[in-house]
């Protein structure tokens, strides 16, 4: 006998549970009553209690603690289902992530043994040191929601925890990783003077556009209009599977866009692609007609992800600057738009956001600029 029931996740979508009794328990004549949940569709939570029940009438319902699976094992039996439905470098990722933070932890475990103390204990302690540690929470949870869907469980522990935040010092000093105006045209003087063209010119497309890195260095001429005086975004450079770099598609439908850019912008990859040619010729290397990247190696080929920021870092410590992330360029971009009175949405637009709500709650920082303006406007509304 089984009782089913249709709920609403917390993400918005629908799923099924059930409640089912399946008899007496041999041993210690009690009622078996089982819960479970995650079950897309009511045929599917059907189809689990039909298993369950004849689990129960073979005497193998209640199995040795010896026969339940490990953690690993479940994840192991997860993730090859998730490869086929995200991409190969959002799965690459998630892999190195459960590798890193999850698996050392719980791995060995026996899954239906790993209780909700534990799981508390490792948010508790992840809080302390990592700002994504939701992220970790998220990751078990995904394991044992498969779990419950295989029927090795009845319960997800994370559901059960409470979420720990973040404590932030007052007298922590908040990094800014994003730079004003002036340090960003002194940033890229020096990189003009004393970098490569071809880094000065990264560097410069990357202020002026507001780009993803990946989004750059998969790049190619034909995505450069320079009639139309703007760029277009339709991929982007990843790592895939053995660190192997392709293009794919970008983070989000929203991601793929057009980019106008400034005179001078424009006049700078104008030059660079001169240059590229000039040094094509003097080294041998033929062009790719039909898909030739914007930013190549000296071979031709796809640029290490890691390079823009090593460019960074040999600008920044030559010249004593403050260090910022490459991201930081991605901030910057924003927030001088916002400095001169851009509109939120249009900025969303250039970056690639799904809403403007992710650009408010990125940059909702007031900048020292920005700031000493507040006065003289108060001032203004008074005096009107």
């Amino acid at each position: 006998m089984a009782t089913y029931k249709q709920y609403e996740k917390k993400n918005g979508t629908k799923a099924w549970q059930f409640r089912a009794y399946l008899g007496k328990n041999p041993k210690t004549g009690k009622d078996i009553l089982t819960t479970r949940q995650g079950f897309k569709t009511k045929k599917e939570a059907q189809l689990a209690v039909s298993r369950l029940q004849v689990e129960y009438e073979k005497g193998e319902f209640n199995q040795p603690k010896n026969q339940s699976k490990t953690f690993q094992e479940i994840f192991d039996l997860w993730k090859e289902n998730y490869k086929h439905t995200v991409k190969e470098s959002t799965y690459v990722k998630a892999m190195n992530q459960y590798k890193v933070h999850t698996l050392p932890v719980f791995g060995k475990k026996k899954i239906d043994e790993i209780t909700v103390t534990e799981v508390q204990k490792f948010a508790n302690k992840n809080v302390k040191k990592f700002v994504k540690y939701r992220d970790f929470i998220t990751d078990i949870s995904r394991i044992f929601e498969f779990a419950i869907r295989l029927g090795v469980v009845d319960s997800n522990p994370t559901k059960r925890i409470t979420i720990p935040k973040r404590k932030e010092s007052v007298y922590e000093e908040k990094r800014l990783n994003y730079y004003t105006k002036e340090e960003l045209v002194e940033f890229l003087e020096f990189s003009k003077k004393q970098q490569p063209y071809y880094v000065y010119t990264f560097f410069q497309l990357l202020s002026a556009s507001g780009c993803r890195q990946g989004e750059l260095l998969g790049l190619e001429w034909d995505s450069v209009d320079f009639e139309e005086e703007c760029i277009y975004i339709v991929q982007t450079l990843a790592r895939g599977e053995n660190r192997r770099l392709y293009l794919e598609q970008p983070k989000t439908n929203h991601s793929k866009r057009t980019i106008s850019l400034d005179d001078e912008t424009l006049a700078v990859l104008k030059q660079w692609k001169m240059k590229q040619k000039e040094f094509f010729f003097q080294f041998g290397l033929k062009p790719n007609n039909k898909r030739q990247l914007v930013f190549p190696n000296t071979d031709n080929e796809f640029l290490q992800l890691s390079k823009p920021r090593k460019w960074m870092l040999q600008n920044i410590k030559k010249n004593n600057l403050r260090e910022i992330t490459i991201h930081g360029f991605r901030h910057t971009h924003a927030t001088l738009l916002l400095e001169a009175g851009v509109e939120p949405k249009t900025i969303s637009e250039r970056l690639g956001h799904t809403s403007t709500q992710i650009t408010n709650d990125l940059y909702a920082h007031v900048t020292k600029k920005m700031e000493k303006e507040v006065p003289k406007v108060f001032q203004n509304i008074i005096n009107s």
